[in-house]
C-alpha cells in the first residue's frame, strides 16, 4: 500500500480523524469543568481515565454514526498512529511527575504531548489541518509557562473547545 492510498484509507475509516478530535475535545472539556468545579486532582484523573476512552469512542462513532468500516489491512498509517500512543503515555507520565512540584503545569505538559501527536496525525491522514491544530494547541499549552494567572482549568477548557470546533469543521461536512 502506497502512502497516499494508506492515508485515504485512514481518512475513510476514521472520518478524517474528526471522531477522534471530537472524543478528545469532550474529554478535555470535561477535565476542565471538573478542575474548575471540584479540584485539580479530580480533573487530572478525568483526563487520564477519559483519555483511555478516546479511541474506543472514536471507533464507535465512526462505525455507528458515520457508517465507516475498518481500515484495509495492513495499513502502515494505522500502525504509525498506534505507535505514537507511546509518546502520549510518556508525556502523561512526565506531566504527572512534574505536577508534584508544579501542579499548574499538568494540563500544559499533557496538552503539549497531545499537540505533538497531532503533528504525527498530519502524516497519518495527509491533512494540513493537523499541523495547524497541533501548533495552535502548543501555543495554548505554552500560556501556562509564560503568562501569569493562566489556570489549569483554562488550559483544559480552551483545548477542549478548540478540539470540538475543529472536529465540527471535519464532521459536519462528512455527515451530509
Amino acid at each position: 500500500m502506497h502512502l497516499g492510498e494508506a492515508q485515504r484509507d485512514m481518512r475513510r475509516a476514521y472520518v478524517n480523524g474528526g471522531v477522534g478530535i471530537f472524543a478528545s475535545g469532550l474529554v478535555w472539556t470535561l477535565s476542565g469543568l471538573v478542575t474548575m468545579n471540584i479540584s485539580l486532582i479530580a480533573g487530572m484523573g478525568t483526563l487520564f481515565f477519559g483519555g483511555m476512552a478516546i479511541h474506543p469512542i472514536s471507533v464507535l462513532l465512526a462505525r455507528y454514526v458515520y457508517r465507516r468500516g475498518k481500515t484495509r489491512s495492513p495499513n502502515p498509517m494505522e500502525m504509525l498512529a498506534l505507535q505514537s500512543t507511546a509518546f502520549l503515555i510518556i508525556g502523561l507520565v512526565i506531566a504527572y511527575l512534574v505536577s508534584s512540584t508544579f501542579s499548574q503545569w499538568f494540563f500544559s505538559i499533557a496538552l503539549l504531548t497531545v499537540a505533538a501527536r497531532y503533528l504525527v496525525f498530519q502524516t497519518v491522514y495527509g491533512m494540513r489541518l493537523y499541523l495547524v491544530l497541533g501548533v495552535l494547541l502548543m501555543l495554548i499549552a505554552s500560556l501556562a509557562f509564560w503568562v501569569p494567572g493562566v489556570t489549569p482549568a483554562f488550559i483544559a477548557l480552551t483545548a477542549g473547545i478548540i478540539e470540538l470546533l475543529c472536529s465540527a469543521l471535519i464532521l459536519v461536512p462528512a455527515k451530509r
